[in-house]
């Protein structure tokens, strides 16, 4: 049985809530994000909301990954010091 030492089980969970971050960010992007020069307008208004959401609620929870892209987008996110 291999035993994980607190600093690489912090770092796997870390990993673990980057990873599902990128995923739930990737799914709300769908796969032809890239691909597509036109959306609906409704469609793209709904996308960037649900992206805003997923960015602020994980970086209000902790995640440095999503605090980092919070202060990338200065005009997009309000932040405040508790």
């Amino acid at each position: 049985m291999v035993q994980l030492s607190r600093i690489n089980l912090y770092k796997s969970v870390i990993m673990t809530k980057n990873v599902q971050f990128i995923d739930d960010l990737c799914e709300l992007m769908g796969d032809n994000f890239f691909l597509c020069d036109q959306y609906d307008q409704d469609d793209l208004f709904e996308m960037q909301d649900s992206i805003a959401k997923l960015i602020a609620n994980n970086a209000n929870a902790g995640l440095g990954l999503a605090k980092y892209m919070v202060n990338k987008f200065p005009n997009t996110f309000k932040t405040e010091e508790a």
